[in-house]
């Protein structure tokens, strides 16, 4: 047991030596964070700015201050009352309500959950493993006393902090810098980029004991499986862990009114359904990486 949390803490000191893939992970969240903050002083996280007719037509606000314009007109008090009742309920749902719905759509579910969750989870995952392979480590590591799904365990409990650090740190960090909406879309989803990063951790852990160069391949998987067959429609895009990432997250935010925009063609699963996949897969992936590492032979 002390040979196995001694492997615990000196693999994550040996996590926390920055190399490329996180690098290019911190330079991600950094332009990420860019980009919200600006959105943040531009006043952008609402529904005012949209345009109707979709690209051509004048912006909501225009069109908001034509209906005020109406209230201008001699009216009764029936009418004064349902002009002013209009105009407040279009106002708090274009100014004040739409926030959370627009940074959720646009950050959240287009950018962070199926690019930068699995991208920044990989930074960290790949290298449980394949940086001691690559350094040649490997073999100084199995001449420990510890069994080899010990091992395989150790390095997992190892790499997970720094892929929470990143994956649930950089969600919040860019949430808060959206002001209202982003603290409450951190709220809301939190538990769903936990899970999420718990999974997506074990899946390339098992990678980086399967192959030599598990960046590689887990990068592949990301923009291909991810990405892209994980927004299209029909069954193949629940073999992507992002899919049941964003279900958790709908039915974490349904009171909130968040929906897929078409639910007949995303074709979502509950939120106890996608929280069990999740879990599920990390014990999984856990399972069959400890199984294929104590039978895999490593030569220098």
């Amino acid at each position: 047991m002390r040979a196995f949390f001694y492997l615990v803490r000196l693999s994550f000191q040996r996590q926390a030596r920055a190399h490329l893939m996180v690098w290019i992970a911190l330079g991600l969240l950094g332009l990420l964070a860019l980009i919200v903050w600006i959105n943040t002083q531009r006043g952008r996280w609402s529904m005012s700015h949209w345009r109707f007719p979709p690209r051509s037509g004048l912006p909501y606000s225009t069109h908001l201050q034509h209906v005020e314009l109406l209230g201008r007109f001699p009216l009764n008090a029936a009418g004064q009352a349902a002009h002013q009742m209009s105009w407040g309920s279009l106002h708090a749902v274009l100014f004040q309500g739409s926030g959370f719905f627009v940074f959720s759509n646009w950050i959240v579910f287009s950018i962070f959950t199926t690019f930068l969750l699995p991208l920044w989870t990989l930074s960290f995952a790949t290298e449980g493993l394949g940086r001691e392979r690559e350094a040649g480590n490997l073999l100084w590591v199995l001449t420990r006393p510890l069994s080899r799904p010990s091992v395989f365990l150790a390095k997992y409990l190892a790499l997970l902090p720094w892929c929470l650090l990143l994956t649930v740190g950089g969600f919040f960090l860019v949430s808060r810098l959206a002001g209202p909406p982003g603290i409450l879309a951190f709220e809301v989803y939190w538990t769903a980029v936990f899970l999420g990063t718990l999974a997506f951790a074990a899946l390339f852990h098992l990678l980086g004991v399967c192959f030599r160069r598990a960046a590689m391949l887990a990068l592949l998987y990301s923009f291909f499986l991810e990405t892209i067959a994980g927004n299209l429609p029909g069954h193949l895009k629940r073999l992507s862990l992002s899919f049941y990432v964003r279900c958790y997250m709908f039915e974490s935010a349904h009171s909130y009114g968040i929906q897929p925009e078409r639910p007949h063609v995303y074709l979502p699963v509950s939120g106890t359904t996608a929280s069990a996949v999740l879990v599920g897969a990390t014990v999984v992936f856990l399972t069959i990486g400890m199984f294929v590492f104590s039978r895999k032979e490593y030569v220098e």
